[in-house]
């Protein structure tokens, strides 16, 4: 047996049970690799790869006490679906960790091809008023541990006194009472200064972004270009480089479809000859398309099919330049987006519990405007609440549920709003088995593994 990776993300109860007493995991996901077998804990994040001798069930009783330590093999009286479902169950009502995606404005300065908010529409801006009513809503939650901000839009920065403001609050509030505090940013970079750079990271405490690039300068200017025309790439570099130095951590995302899916290698290219290789993150994802998508753009949308096979090239092309590293998925917060705290607030101080609702009325859940709470119970939230994904018949018996926590609710009950696909489970399982391969393949051709 080669153990390519330890228990990760949570310790099995390894100690005093007999090899008699043992089974294998609910949560081994097991993937054929050759001759042999990779077996994903998804529960533990561990990671083995075992013989078709092993994986026949005639596991050697001198491999059980490193398989139960691993999470591989579990106590037979252990019930791990019912087990996991309360504790999804029990996330979903904590309010000790709070995440809070604030849309600062719904305003923004690009006209990019795909996006709604280069229309001009929904121009809200969150004032002084809304900034309070956040403030005093972070202050009415009971035994805070842990508070995460992402700062959003439209364009964040087109409301700068908004971040600093409440970012101001946030961190003083927070080290006032032991709470833990982490921010990050969804930005198009273009209103960035080298000054602003500083304050954010510095004074705001913002180190991490997320930046879109959708190409090299000529892909680029004509997807994500300014709303009275001329092009962004050259500012938006120069800015990404600033923060950089800065010292913030950039994720590049590349948003990809038939338009321009043929330049990504160029862009590739680009990236990797740049002073920014080794200090920047990238991402692809593919142009979905909502209900705001404009109608111009959905004829270049690809298919989810036709794209997973286009971005495992991207993947394995971006690795052998030294940008991507092959790894498995991680697990999201468990309880997902159903978590009490896990909120929305539009710019008016309006609450969602998804992000792609933002903006659409008849998916506000609430206000932070209100005194008491930041509900206001419409017809669907009760549904929304009660979900699980045990009532999904494609959920139930998926062994990658401890990654996904069942995906994206919101397409798993609500048949009018789909986020651009027909299911609910995440963009990565397109090509999950495929990844795994590669993390496993380049692991054990590092020889970075132990036999055991």
């Amino acid at each position: 047996m080669k153990v390519i990776r330890d228990s990760v993300w949570k310790q099995p109860c390894a100690d005093g049970f007999p090899p008699s007493s043992c089974k294998w995991s609910h949560w081994n996901d097991t993937i054929q690799f050759g001759n042999d077998y990779i077996v994903f804990n998804t529960l533990s994040g561990a990671v083995v790869v075992l013989s078709e001798y092993e994986h026949a069930g005639r596991l050697p009783v001198s491999l059980h006490p490193s398989l139960l330590k691993l999470g591989i093999l579990v106590p037979v009286a252990a019930d791990e679906p019912s087990d996991w479902l309360a504790g999804y169950e029990k996330a979903k009502v904590d309010m000790s960790s709070l995440d809070l995606t604030i849309a600062t404005t719904m305003q923004c300065q690009l006209g990019c091809v795909y996006c709604f908010e280069g229309t001009g529409n929904r121009e809200g801006i969150l004032d002084d008023d809304v900034m309070r009513r956040i403030e005093q809503f972070v202050e009415r939650c009971d035994n805070l541990k842990t508070l995460r901000v992402t700062w959003f839009g439209g364009e964040p920065l087109l409301n700068v006194k908004a971040i600093t403001g409440l970012s101001t609050f946030f961190v003083d509030y927070c080290a006032r009472n032991d709470i833990d505090y982490m921010a990050d940013m969804t930005t198009n970079g273009y209103a960035l200064t080298p000054q602003l750079c500083h304050t954010l990271i510095e004074e705001c405490n913002v180190k991490r972004y997320i930046i879109t690039i959708d190409g090299t300068r000529d892909v680029h200017n004509r997807r994500r270009r300014l709303r009275g025309g001329g092009g962004t790439f050259d500012v938006i570099w120069k800015n990404v480089l600033a923060l950089v130095d800065a010292g913030a951590f950039v994720t590049v995302r590349m948003t990809i479809d038939r338009e321009n899916a043929d330049r990504v290698f160029e862009f590739i290219d680009m990236l990797a000859a740049s002073e920014v290789t080794g200090r920047v993150g990238l991402a692809f994802a593919k142009t979905v398309g909502l209900s705001s998508t404009p109608q111009a753009a959905q004829v270049h949308i690809m298919t989810d099919e036709e794209y997973a096979e286009r971005e495992i090239e991207f993947i394995r092309y971006a690795h052998d330049k030294g940008l991507l590293r092959y790894t498995t998925p991680r697990p999201c917060p468990l309880g997902g987006c159903l978590r009490s705290g896990d909120i929305v607030i539009g710019a008016a101080g309006e609450t969602y519990k998804c992000l792609d609702t933002i903006g659409e009325r008849e998916w506000v859940a609430g206000s932070v405007c209100r005194e008491n709470n930041v509900r206001e119970e419409p017809e669907w939230y009760g549904r929304w609440l009660s979900w699980n994904p045990f009532k999904s018949s494609q959920c139930k018996d998926c062994r990658l549920l401890p990654l996904c926590n069942g995906g994206c609710p919101h397409n798993a009950l609500f048949a009018s709003k789909k986020h651009g696909v027909e299911h609910q489970c995440p963009d990565w399982k397109a090509n999950y088995e495929k990844r795994m391969k590669l993390y496993v393949e380049e692991k054990l051709n590092a020889h970075e593994y132990k036999e055991i």
